[in-house]
This record gives structure tokens, sequence and C-alpha cells, in this order.
């Protein structure tokens, strides 16, 4: 495995779990919202069945005063415990509602993190290549050197290389071809 296949399965796989954590801890949450919703609709409903209980009592032609204060207490209080109940669970959604919020933006927070470090990196690498095509250059725009050998003769450098005599005498400055020695170095131009 490559060092690109590593650094692009450590990226993924980081990508795949803050998603999926995103997602637990706002599933999580509705489910809490959810449940409280269960709770806060359960105790609604027992209050207004406590309250008309309470009222078909008060309405009754034997009901008392003190009865009919009674109910009306029971349906008042059962109106604030509903009332209550909506309030948590709206809290509930709320809160579920600021959990995912939270999740979704630690995820992009660290999503955001490794796209800087993945442009840092490109960067970097860009750098790297522009460095190495310059010094590319710059050696291609250098003559390659050759010490002269026992026996050698200008012609035959020129030759080896590819290269016309005359162009390497005129380039090292050799004024007579004839008097070159070992030893001596010369510039070859590139072709």
């Amino acid at each position: 495995m490559s060092l690109w296949e590593k650094i692009k399965d450590a990226v993924t796989t980081d990508d795949a779990e803050a998603a999926d954590e995103a997602r637990k801890e706002a599933e999580a949450a509705q489910a809490e919202a959810d449940k409280a919703k269960v709770e806060a609709q359960a105790r609604a409903d027992e209050a207004r069945r406590k309250a008309d209980e309470a009222a078909a009592k008060a309405g009754l032609p034997t009901a008392s005063d003190e009865e009919k204060a009674q109910a009306d207490q029971a349906r008042q209080d059962a109106e604030a415990e509903a009332t209550k109940a909506q309030e948590e669970a709206a809290a509930a959604d709320r809160k579920a509602d600021e959990r995912a919020q939270r999740a979704v933006e630690k995820a992009n927070k660290r999503r955001e993190k490794r796209e800087e470090a993945r442009e840092e990196r490109q960067e970097e690498r860009q750098e790297a290549r522009q460095e190495a095509r310059q010094e590319a250059r710059q050696e291609a725009n250098e003559p390659d050197v050759y010490t002269v050998k026992s026996g050698d003769t200008l012609s035959e450098i020129g030759a080896r290389f590819g290269v016309d005599w005359r162009e390497i005498a005129r380039i090292n400055n050799v004024d007579n071809p004839d008097l070159i020695f070992p030893g001596q170095k010369f510039k070859i131009p590139r072709k």
C-alpha cells in the first residue's frame, strides 16, 4: 500500500467516523426528545382526564360549591400541567436540535481542519514539484563536463556526445584543437 493510499484511507476513515458520530448524537438527542414528548403528552392526557372527571362531577346537580371549586381547581391544575408538559416537550426538542447542531458543527470543523491540512500538503507538494522542476531546468541548462584522457581528440569527444568539435572548442576557448592534454576539463554543450 502506497503512502498516498494510506493517507487517503486515514482521511476517509476520519470523515466516516465524524459523520457516524454526528448521526449517533443526533439520533440520541431525537430519541430523548421523543421520549420527553411522549411523557409530556401522557401527563397532559392524564391531567385532562382528571379535569374532565372533576368537571363532570361538578356539573351534577347534587354537586356542592366546594366540589365545584375543587373541579375548577383540578381543571386549572390539569391545564397548568398540560402547559408544563408542552413546554418540557418543546425544551426537549430545542435540546435535541442544539445537540444535533453541535454534532454537525463539530463534524464541519473536523472536515475544515482536514481540508486545511490537505491544502497545506498539496501546497507543499506543489512547491516541491516547482523546486524539482527548477533544479532539473538548471541541470539541463548546465553543460556536461568531460575530463580529457590520454589519446582523446576534440573530434572524438564531439562525436561521443553528438556535438560538433568546433562548438566544444568555442565554449571552452580552445584556440588550437591539437593542443589539448589529459586532465583538462571541457564543458560539453547540450544538443
